[in-house]
């Protein structure tokens, strides 16, 4: 029990300080990009790309991660995206969108170890703690997804000080966080968390198996999730500025949004795994439409509804992607297990990644409440599918 504890405060300090740089980065991302464009409409494409790279990194890491553990290939990770971050701190430096693009690239490439880390977690420990496990690690996001966008106005002055564009500060500080959280992992995460987990039986490892109606429901609730929070968020802070607000509040209302993302997490994991996955997922959805609701109806001057409705938006995150991501660790063959995470991750960071690009088209071509009601009409398909696996379930079915 020691040795588990001691792993997963490991793996909770990196994805801790890597994840704080690593907001303050996402965050100032379309404000650069706007800037260096002067348009909105492909202001989410940096942003975008760097989803799409985290659903690659996400499939290549857990492959790696099969082949030679979770220790080396959260430290490969960790180390991609501190390139990454270097990129595109130079490409702010110098004005480059085309640069900007390629090295947010290999920044969600690096990001996809943050992410993976909460399999890492549940490694270690038996089925009816996984919940909780997962749930631990996401809450390590708390403390540096909070304290990320409050670090907006300072990397301002980092970048300054260093004499290159004020903007770039961000990505220099989350460049330093990667390489801080490769440091943690690559010393102290021993023995590896793989050693642990039920690998089965090794002749299953090359064979195609089916997906179950649990695991395709987990995918949905885990992209759809995805989707609907990364609609709104990144247009946010767009939103916000082009209604006459600055940094700080556009650094108050973004952590509204993170605190909800994390910060309950361990509640989350409890209640997942006394109730089961299912209930929590249908909540998480439920919010998730609740949250966008009011984002559509929230006007200028209203910052404090607007705070709560993206507190909202982030909790409703919260509670699909904890459960979602327990039920799609159950549901996967175990010898296949850390290849079908990585799958899972894959195909949830696409969809965000297409969300992502979509919502500067969306915000351009009509408005934020029309986004935000967009956004919510997606969350109905994950209930569909939750109320059908009910329904099966006690018909006996399933």
């Amino acid at each position: 029990m020691q040795i588990r504890r001691r792993l997963t405060g490991v793996l909770f300090g990196g994805v801790a300080i890597s994840r704080t740089g690593y907001i303050a980065a996402i965050t100032m991302t379309t404000l650069v990009a706007e800037d260096m464009l002067g348009s909105a409409t492909l202001a989410g494409l940096p942003g975008a790309i760097s989803v799409l790279g985290t659903a690659l990194g996400g499939n290549r890491l857990s492959a790696l991660m099969d082949r030679v553990g979770r220790r080396r290939g959260l430290s490969v990770g960790y180390g991609i995206l501190a390139v990454g971050a270097a990129g595109a701190a130079a490409a702010t430096a110098v004005g480059s969108f085309p640069l900007l693009v390629v090295a947010m690239a290999v920044f969600g490439t690096g990001a996809s170890a943050d992410n993976l880390a909460r399999y890492a977690a549940a490694d270690v420990y038996p089925a009816q703690r996984r919940g909780s496990a997962i749930a631990f690690l996401v809450w390590a996001g708390t403390i540096g997804s909070v304290a990320g966008p409050s670090l907006l106005d300072p990397s301002e002055a980092l970048g300054r000080g260093l004499g290159i564009d004020p903007l770039a500060g961000a990505y220099v500080l989350a460049g330093f966080t990667a390489a801080a959280a490769l440091g943690v992992v690559s010393v102290m995460l021993r023995p590896d968390p793989l050693d642990f987990a039920d690998r089965g039986d090794p002749m299953e490892v090359g064979v195609r198996t089916p997906l179950s109606a649990l695991v395709r429901t987990a995918l949905v609730a885990l992209a759809v999730g995805h989707v609907v929070m990364v609609l709104i968020m990144v247009m946010t802070p767009i939103h916000v500025r082009d209604h006459g607000h600055g940094l700080g509040t556009v650094g108050l209302i973004i952590s509204a949004h993170t605190l909800g993302m994390f910060a309950l997490s361990p509640l989350t994991g409890i209640v997942a795994d006394r109730l089961g996955r299912l209930p929590v997922i249908l909540v998480g959805h439920i919010v998730l439409a609740v949250a966008a609701t009011l984002a559509a109806v929230a006007d200028e001057s209203a910052t404090g509804l607007l705070a709560l409705a993206l507190f909202l938006l982030g909790l409703g995150w919260n509670f699909s992607f904890v459960a979602g991501s327990t039920l799609l660790t159950e549901g996967a063959n175990p010898a296949v297990r850390v290849r079908r995470q990585g799958l899972g991750d894959a195909v949830v960071w696409t969809s965000a990644a297409i969300a992502g690009l979509a919502s500067g088209f969306l915000l351009t071509a009509s408005s934020y409440a029309v986004l935000s009601i967009v956004a919510a009409s997606f969350t109905v398909v994950p209930v569909v599918m939750v109320l059908r696996e009910w329904s099966r379930a006690g018909s006996g079915t399933q």
